[in-house]
Parts: structure tokens; sequence; C-alpha cells
């Protein structure tokens, strides 16, 4: 479990004209996050400092000047480095965005793309997104903000992106799709461990097992994460947090705010208060 950080400066972006795409600016000194998915592709650009990130159990670094790549619904977990301070730009965007753009690209209908390298040096392409993230912050013209998406898009697929056939989680069969579906479905409700293994017609330790192998959380892990990304879409719509929290399945606001910030590093207060954040 992450520790509060003492002076970060945390804030989201989100722009009307570019649906789908969410930028965060974010200052940390210490443990901030634990172990978390997106459903959207991170593309994160290190101002300062360092991180030694894990993704999918293996340790990788970054740090200064780097872009780090990850894709939607892989865990990860990025702090940074002792003693030092990590101030970082970061853009969640996504799927369809890719795939568009990709089509395009080749002339072909493709699959989600993946990133073989998930800490890349590419200066061009680092200052091209950096540039991005002013004009979104900035409240820039939609044309600007969409050409040097799709421009960004386009260059990240074509220098770092292998845009073949899906890539299949090992142990992800019908019993894992069915206890995902059955924990998006009742967010608001005590899923018990005996109910899930019902579900997948497995016994209760092979279900952890092969759960925890396929998906890389815990169930309950996986369900407050699913918990936390409606959240996130509700606060985006302005709601007070004491409903949002209820809405998402928590036990009151105060549990909600626990858990949002560790996973996304930020209060609810802070992401739905961010400067330029809009509904």
């Amino acid at each position: 479990m992450g520790k509060t950080p003492t002076n970060t400066d945390v804030r989201f972006w989100r722009a009307p004209d570019l649906p789908g795409v969410e930028v965060r600016y974010s200052s940390y000194n210490e443990e901030a996050f634990r172990k978390h998915t997106h459903v959207a592709y991170s593309i994160g650009l290190i101002e300062t400092g360092r991180t030694t990130f894990t993704l999918n159990g293996e340790a990788f670094h970054a740090g200064a000047g780097q872009l780090v790549l990850i894709e939607p619904e892989v865990v990860h977990v990025c702090n940074p480095d002792l003693d030092s301070r990590m101030t970082y730009r970061m853009f969640y965007v996504e799927s369809s965005w890719l795939e568009a753009v990709g089509a395009e690209m080749f002339g072909r209908e493709i699959r989600p793309p993946s990133f073989p390298l998930p800490v890349v040096d590419d200066p061009e392409l680092v200052a091209h997104w950096r540039d991005l993230h002013e004009v979104i912050i900035s409240d820039g013209e939609c044309l600007e903000k969409e050409s040097l998406l799709v421009e960004g898009l386009a260059d990240l697929l074509s220098r770092h992106a292998e845009c073949g056939d899906v890539q299949v989680l090992v142990g992800q069969g019908d019993a894992i799709l069915a206890v995902k579906n059955h924990l998006a479905e009742n967010l608001a409700e005590k899923v018990s461990l005996d109910a899930l293994s019902e579900v997948a017609h497995v016994s209760r330790y092979h279900l952890l097992r092969t759960f925890q192998d396929a998906v890389g959380l815990s169930p309950h892990a996986y369900q407050n994460q699913l918990r936390v990304d409606l959240g996130k879409k509700l606060l985006a719509e302005n709601l007070s947090i004491s409903h949002v929290a209820v809405e998402a399945g928590f036990v009151d606001q105060s549990h909600f705010s626990r858990v949002f910030k560790q996973y996304t590093g930020a209060t609810p207060q802070q992401y739905q208060a961010g400067v330029g954040i809009r509904s």
C-alpha cells in the first residue's frame, strides 16, 4: 500500500474535442501507488527524477527525457526512486485512437498495438508529446490538438509498436472471463469467494491461483480497479464525491478516497478539481 506522499502536485485535464484522451501532470518524492492497471494506453514523459517500476512482475528503469509506454490492463506500479523527486506528464489514450490511426497508416484494420520496450529513448517524440500536452492544458484549437495527437500516435506506432495479433494471457479462459464479468456486474455487492468459485466452476484455491496468473491482480484488487475506473468517470461528470463513492460500490467516502489514492496517486478531490478538467 502506498504511503501518503508529501509535496505532491497532481493535476488532470480532459478536452471535450479529444474524447478518450486524458492527461495529467504529477510530481512525487515518495511512494504513491500500489499495483494497478488502466483501461487505456499510458504514454508517459519523465521530466525529472527517475523511477524503477514493475510491469507484470519485471523491473524497468526510466529517467528524465525517456518515454514510458504501458498497454491497457497491464499490472504495474511506478514510484520514484529513493531520494528522487519524479515529475512526469502522462497521457491515457483509449485503444480506439491507436487502432484508428494504425488502420489509416497501414490501410487495414489492426489489432490493439503492443510495445515490446516499455521504456524508449526518442527525444524528438518526447518533444512532440510535450507540445501536445501544453496545447491540451492551454485549451488550444481543436485542429491543432487533433493534428498533434494523430501525428504523435503515428510516430509512436511506426517506431515503437507491434500491430500484429492480439496476445492472449496464458490461463485466461472462460472461467476467468466469467469471474471478471461477474465482478464488473456486481461492483456494489460484497462478492464472496464461494460465489466466484461457483461462477468459474473451479475450486476457490484454483480460482485465486489462475486469476492472479492470468490477470496479475487478485479478484478483490481487480474489483477495486473497476470501482476506481467507474469513480473516475463519475467524478468527471462533476458528481459529488459522496455520491460517486456509493455509485462506485464503496462503503463510504472515506473508503473511496483511500482506495482511489492507492490506485491513482491522487485524491478524488485532486482528480475532480484538476486545473482545466471538463465534464
